[in-house]
Order: C-alpha cells, then structure tokens, then sequence
C-alpha cells in the first residue's frame, strides 16, 4: 500500500525503493543476518569438509583451516587433562560469540522498532 501511495505522489522507482521498501525492511534484512550469524558459528560438519580442515593458522584469507566448532569436533574424543579443559575453554567462547551475537540482534531489532514508534 505504501508502494503504491508513493508511485502515486510521484515518487520514481528509485525513490520509492530507497524511501519506503529500504525503510521498512532494513529491519528484517539484518535481523536475517544477525540470526544467520548466529546460525553460522555453531555450524559444525558442513563448515568442516567445506574448509579442508587443516589445524593450521592460514597464511591467507582463502586458504584452508579450520573454526571452534570443528576444533571442538575433531579433538573432544581423545582428549584428556589439560587439551579436554582447552576444549571446554573453547567451547565457552563459541557459547559467548554466540550469545553476543543473538543480544546484539535483540538489542538492534529493540532499537529500530522504537525509532519507528512500535511497541
């Protein structure tokens, strides 16, 4: 309706893109990233054969290694001592980025519906 109302006054496309649809779906658009950011740091076995799983620092942006998630995958089963305390140390900031992640995402999404009036 509000496409329609813009087209009407005589808003170009372009205006009425940037103006109206931008506006009102921004929120949507990034709140889809936050929770697909979310999603991607607890993502295990998929990223884990994508990037050739090499325990190694990379020398590059596009060569191979490896995230916490696979980390913790890869070694939980033989660990002991002091590499099963890293692992749960692991584990813990994967927990965090996580959860940093997801409030980031709330508090956005608290933020953007009071710019626009909403409850």
């Amino acid at each position: 309706m509000l496409r329609e109302s813009a087209f009407g006054v005589g808003c170009t496309r372009w205006e009425t893109a940037k103006d109206i649809v931008m506006r009102y779906g921004i929120r949507g658009m990034l709140g889809g990233v936050f929770i697909g950011l979310g999603r991607a740091l607890g993502e295990t076995m998929a990223v884990l054969f994508v990037i050739g799983n090499v325990v190694e620092l990379p020398e590059n942006l596009y060569a191979s290694g490896t995230t916490i998630a696979a980390t913790l995958a890869n070694n939980f089963a033989e660990a002991n001592g002091i590499m099963r305390s890293v692992l749960f140390a692991l584990g813990l900031i994967l927990l965090l980025l996580s959860l940093g992640v997801q409030v980031l995402a709330q508090y956005y999404l608290a933020m953007t519906r009071a710019g626009r009036g909403e409850k």
